[in-house]
């Protein structure tokens, strides 16, 4: 049992080949940047935010892709969500993880996948 003084944070990591190209696809998603690093005028990390969520994209071709993210949402955001991400121009699939979910891919191939209590309801 961990001391109650003491708190984790998480923060998960996608793998891109170009940042300026995924911050584009997660703002369309409803992302905020948060903070960039750029080397010679390049980004090379830059952290998004949605409503609590944080999710930083790193620069790194030989890695990019194959990351997945699960976000469990409040009954009735991802039929939301998923509304708004089409209205984008995103791509948003059926897809199963133990449970239905609505699963969007980036440019690389790093996964979302989204659940709330009205995907099981039949």
């Amino acid at each position: 049992m961990s001391d109650s003084a003491e708190s984790w944070y998480a923060r998960p990591v996608f793998f891109v080949t170009d940042c300026e190209e995924a911050l584009r696809f997660y703002g369309a998603l409803g992302f905020r940047e948060a903070w960039r690093h750029e080397e010679d005028g390049s980004i090379i990390a830059v952290q998004v935010d949605r409503d609590g969520a944080e999710l930083s994209l790193n620069r790194n071709a030989k890695r990019a892709g194959g990351g997945r993210l699960f976000l469990s949402l409040h009954q009735g955001q991802v039929a939301r969500c998923v509304a708004s991400f089409v209205a984008a121009g995103v791509e948003v699939r059926d897809a199963h993880w133990g449970m239905p979910v609505k699963a969007i891919s980036d440019p690389d191939g790093n996964d979302l996948l989204l659940y709330d209590d009205d995907l099981t309801v039949a």
